[in-house]
């Protein structure tokens, strides 16, 4: 390859995209940005109800699976994560949510300087442009990111009846669930604009490509980072049936997830030994707790009967498809043009809590699957996780050949502790659904069911039917104890010229979806960078003045 860059990134993802966009603002810095996915230039990585279909199983996706889940009944569970350009923000549900400014204040109590919600907020307002009644001093209005939420007037029925529900039910109402406290019920908001999806890759990565000192290679499966006494020099990747290696003069960084981002330290002798020798590769550099510390968001359905046509049912039938598939081409409006949630609370499982630990949001349409089942009832559903989960799991390669899905193990509901929050949520979310407010077009419960009442029942429904909601972190945490992956400065420890970048640094989860707090990550980590290459030195989480995309 003629480009010699000083950085390599792998990864174009939420994180990827970020990273590309800040380091090549330099002219003298030059960023190869490998991404082992193709192009997001689809109709429905610009739509934004395309994610209803992207979330699916296709080109644009990994495609993973658990191991079969002890606390799921044996289930495999379907664990997609994006593979193109954007990554999973090119293909999510749009939801715009920073978690609680408590998840960022652990982070820095348990070993995290530069972490807090103080240090990370400059950041999340970098990335957005929200509309001009957002308060300032928390919310961004010139980053390249959009941000839009609808007003209740204008929801869909059934969003409207739970914002209003949950009122009745005792809940406050929060104009604004992402200035640091997201208790209460609330308007959701998402990452579209002008009827178009506000990803990484569009927001971040499209505005510059055209810059000299930036090479996006798209279809490039990283094998293995290259090391030499110490220090990361460069990486091997696949492409079109044959094997690349690319030095790098300043390092590499890893943007892969928190799925890929462990399984490449792993392919690359970086790790414990027991997930690595036996699969025939030399050990270059111990970390145990590479793979380890695995934690998502675990979603379980209450689904309501209608009683009158408002969901989104007849949108998904020929004609109803039509006519909205034309709105969109021809004027872009109608309701493929926003995103398809609109309202959702976070509560307490229990009153002693010092702030939420349980999300819900409401859908107004019925399905399982990951939405590849559509129920065809007249219908809406809530949708609740537990936010602050205590089961952990791995991450852990199956095999030396870079193109094999790695083992993934949450260990879902391994603490019980999760079962109860998935219980108490459900009588939360029914508890919301039977106040007047759905009084004109409430049917009967489709699912669990009116009969499932005991703990020990819906134990049993949320065991037979939860699913991932799609906020897998932890798996490179960072921290300044012997087992940390990475340090604070999002480099891995005891290697020089590496870093990971991405959702698998968070030490904790967050209580909140992890799109926009993956891209506060990079833009913290390529400001330091940035601060390093100016200084000289290696970089580290220094500030430095403020950048323009």
């Amino acid at each position: 390859m003629d480009f010699k860059p000083d950085y390599i990134i792998v990864g174009a993802g939420s994180a990827g995209c970020v990273l590309a966009n800040r380091l090549s603002a330099d002219p003298a810095c030059k960023v190869l940005l490998l991404e082992a996915g193709g192009s997001d230039g689809g109709l429905f990585y610009r739509m934004p109800a395309g994610f209803f279909e992207l979330m699916k199983r296709g080109t644009g996706n990994w495609n993973f699976e658990t191991v079969p889940q002890a606390g799921l009944d044996g289930r495999t569970i379907y664990f997609p994560r994006g593979k193109v350009l954007g990554g999973s923000s090119s293909i999510n549900g749009l939801v715009v949510a920073r978690g609680n400014a408590g998840d960022y204040d652990r982070w820095a109590q348990m070993g995290n300087p530069g972490w807090s919600w103080a240090d990370c907020l400059p950041y999340f307002r970098r990335i957005e442009s929200c509309p001009a009644s957002a308060d300032p001093a928390t919310r961004g209005h010139d980053g390249p990111v959009g941000v839009a939420w609808t007003s209740i007037d204008a929801m869909n029925p059934t969003s409207a009846a739970f914002i209003k529900g949950a009122i009745a039910a005792g809940h406050p109402f929060n104009p604004d669930m992402n200035r640091g406290d997201p208790s209460g019920v609330a308007q959701m908001q998402g990452n579209y604009r002008d009827g178009l999806r506000q990803s990484a890759s569009a927001c971040y990565l499209k505005p510059v490509l055209a810059r000299p000192n930036l090479k996006v290679v798209t279809g490039a499966l990283a094998a293995k980072v290259l090391m030499r006494s110490g220090r990361a020099t460069g990486l091997t990747y696949g492409r079109k049936g044959r094997l690349v290696s690319v030095e790098a003069a300043r390092g590499v960084i890893l943007a892969g997830g928190v799925v890929n981002s462990p399984q490449l330290l792993q392919l690359s002798g970086i790790g414990d030994p027991a997930d690595i020798t036996p699969h025939g590769i030399a050990m270059v550099h111990e970390l145990p707790e590479v793979g380890r510390n695995l934690k998502d968001h675990l979603a379980v359905t209450v689904k309501q009967r209608l009683t009158r046509p408002y969901s989104m049912l007849g949108m998904l039938r020929p004609l109803g498809a039509l006519k909205a598939l034309g709105q969109y081409l021809l004027f872009r409006s109608g309701p493929t043009a926003v995103g398809g949630l609109e309202a959702w609370a976070h509560l307490m499982s229990r009153p002693d809590l010092e702030y939420p630990d349980i999300q819900i949001y409401t859908v107004p349409l019925m399905y399982n699957d990951h939405g590849r089942d559509v129920i065809p009832e007249e219908g809406f559903q809530g949708v609740l996780n537990g936010s602050r989960p205590n089961s952990a799991g791995t991450i852990r390669i199956a095999s030396a050949d870079p193109a094999a899905a790695p083992l993934i193990d949450p260990r879902y509901l391994s603490d019980p502790e999760d079962l109860r929050v998935l219980r108490e949520g459900i009588r939360l979310t029914r508890d919301i659904f039977a106040q007047d407010a759905y009084a004109d077009f409430r049917g009967d419960e489709y699912a669990p069911g009116a009969a499932c009442r005991s703990d020990a029942e819906l134990d049993a429904y949320v065991r037979a039917t939860a699913y991932t909601l799609y906020h897998p972190v932890g798996t490179c945490r960072m921290g300044t104890d012997a087992g940390a992956v990475v340090d604070p400065d999002l480099r891995v420890r005891g290697i020089d010229g590496l870093w990971v970048v991405d959702a698998s640094v968070m030490p904790e989860i967050i209580s909140g979806n992890t799109n926009f707090p993956t891209m506060m990550i990079a833009e913290k980590a390529a400001e330091a960078i940035i601060a390093g290459e100016r200084s000289g030195a290696e970089p580290g989480l220094t500030p430095s003045p403020a950048m323009a995309v």
